[in-house]
């Protein structure tokens, strides 16, 4: 498919990075990073009761220790893409991986909840500034089967992450481990993770810095204001009880990026580069992936926050099984996610939606599983579901960051990931809030809470199936030109 945007050039004399077969193996160290955030995410979430009692904080106090990583994370990732592609995607991701040792670090010594918070913040910011340069270096360096590898591997990183998060936040929450508490203990976790990505960092090939990437300062501002504004709301709304002032920010945050788009529309007109540039933004392929994506990864949020949820009040499970119970899921799609090339290459184009098939007959599956065999077996019943459903899953993330980063040019890479990733966080954000809304309205627990989560998900499924056929039916047109 052919595409054309008003980027300029890079400058003349300004080498630019071929894409080339690079093994997958050079990018461990980038590839450490989004597994690292999503265990320090899904981790922290499984230790509130200790942090509860080791701190005596409020309510409000544990939603700021997980939403003080989650906003600034959301917020800044796309200014972290650009700062990348101008300033080079190894430095940026350096420099926000140190961030995230030292905030972890900080995390693990925290003498109040007030520096556990402010640690947290420093920790998103981290992540934000790391985050984007990984699928950006991914495309500016690979192509074809080397391309779909590590796209691949970025996406079993994120689910083994967010897997191991569960599992070995459960199985240290309440322990003690040579006199550190087990809450302290995750973080030193994620320190040693992030220890490894730096050192581990220098094998990937390096993309050239992009000097006509400028920072486009009023452009920022009003898409840091619109994001903040609206992940606030989203994330505080539910304990304010949706209150006027969440739907005024919800607004104030709409307002915001209307007229982040008119000011960026304006700014490319005049032959300069804006922050996002609309004509990158009207691509249909990339539009369909970004809406596709935001669908995905809500019903993903969705599920993977009431499973542990609805087994632990349901069925009397602890944390360390309401975790193993989704072990083989994150395996089954780390394993399929590292096969998806020979897959790919059998299927094409059609891979998308076959994964979002399986994945509807999965979700269904542990449906009728829940209706019929709720009990302390449901362990061991729910497997083959979940299996199905992380083949499925892994068959639909790489389609899908792959129909998002291809239509970038390699100038803008870091506006590719830049922008995957807020998607990711935001409908994640929006997948937990959606569920916990429903389940709190209607006081539903245990089996029913799985059905409203799961059933949630059957529906947006049903709309990343769609996109993914008219999507398919697009690339098979550009391929054909």
């Amino acid at each position: 498919m052919t595409t054309t945007t008003s980027l300029p050039l890079v400058p003349a004399g300004h080498v630019r990075t071929l894409p080339m077969a690079v093994p997958t193996w050079r990018y461990i160290g980038f590839l450490i990073g989004p597994g690292a955030g999503s265990f320090a995410f899904n981790a922290v979430t499984v230790t509130m009761p200790q942090l509860r009692e080791a701190f005596t904080a409020s309510e409000v106090q544990l939603e700021l220790v997980v939403a003080g990583y989650g906003i600034p994370f959301a917020v800044l990732l796309i200014l972290g893409g650009r700062l990348g592609d101008r300033f080079g995607r190894h430095l940026l991701y350096a420099l926000g991986m140190a961030l995230f040792l030292l905030s972890a670090v900080a995390c693990a010594a925290s003498p109040t909840i007030e520096v556990l918070i402010a640690a947290r913040v420093l920790q998103g910011v981290g992540a934000s500034l790391c985050t984007p340069q990984v699928l950006a270096t991914i495309q500016a360096t690979s192509a074809g089967g080397a391309r779909v590898r590590a796209i691949a591997a970025f996406g079993a990183s994120g689910g083994i992450g967010a897997a191991g998060g569960q599992v070995l936040g459960g199985a240290l929450a309440g322990a003690t481990l040579a006199g550190l508490a087990g809450w302290r203990a995750i973080y030193v976790v994620v320190a040693i993770a992030a220890l490894a990505a730096i050192a581990l960092a220098p094998l990937a090939p390096r993309s050239r810095v992009h000097e006509a990437v400028t920072i486009d300062v009023a452009g920022t501002v009003e898409l840091g204001a619109g994001v903040l504004l609206i992940a606030s709301a989203l994330t505080f709304g539910p304990s304010a009880g949706w209150s006027w002032p969440t739907f005024v920010a919800l607004a104030a945050g709409a307002a915001a990026l209307v007229a982040l788009w008119v000011h960026q529309d304006r700014i490319e007109r005049s032959g300069r580069v804006p922050l996002l540039p609309p004509s990158i933004l009207r691509l249909r392929a990339l539009q369909l992936g970004l809406v596709a994506a935001a669908l995905f990864f809500t019903g993903y949020g969705a599920v993977l926050y009431v499973i542990p949820r609805a087994v632990e009040a349901g069925l009397g499970y602890d944390s360390l099984t309401a975790g193993l119970l989704l072990l083989p899921f994150a395996v089954v799609f780390a394993v399929v996610s590292l096969s998806l090339t020979p897959i790919q290459r059998r299927l094409g184009v059609r891979t998308l939606v076959w994964g979002v098939v399986l994945q509807l007959i999965a979700l269904v599956g542990f449906l009728l599983v829940s209706l019929v065999a709720w009990g302390p077996s449901l362990i061991w019943w729910a497997q083959p579901a979940l299996v199905l459903l992380g083949a499925g899953q892994a068959l639909v993330f790489s389609p899908l960051t792959q129909a998002v980063v291809r239509e970038v040019p390699v100038e803008a890479a870091g506006l590719s990931g830049g922008m995957f990733s807020t998607v990711q966080q935001l409908a994640l954000s929006i997948g937990v809030i959606a569920i916990g809304a429903v389940t709190t309205a209607t006081g539903w627990r245990g089996r029913d809470e799985v059905v409203a989560g799961f059933g949630l998900d059957v529906a947006l499924a049903c709309g990343v199936l769609a996109l993914a056929l008219v999507l398919t039916a697009a690339l098979r047109r550009g391929a054909h030109r």
